[in-house]
């Protein structure tokens, strides 16, 4: 099942969270050059999220 919720100005700092400790680190660009560790904030790649992000998507395996 597939759902969509937008992301409203009070969930940013949620949202931000969860990609901090789920996407940052290992997004391959990042990752390549050791931008951030796992969990932990970077103000400019924060700042440019907060600023375009559109939506998060959580995938699993079943």
């Amino acid at each position: 099942m597939t759902r969509y919720v937008t992301i409203t100005p009070a969930m940013l700092d949620a949202t931000i969270q969860h990609l901090r400790e789920s996407f940052f680190a290992d997004e391959p660009l990042n990752k390549a050059v050791a931008l951030c560790e796992r969990g932990q904030p970077h103000a400019a790649l924060e700042r440019l999220c907060a600023a375009t992000v559109l939506g998060v998507a959580l995938n699993g395996i079943l």
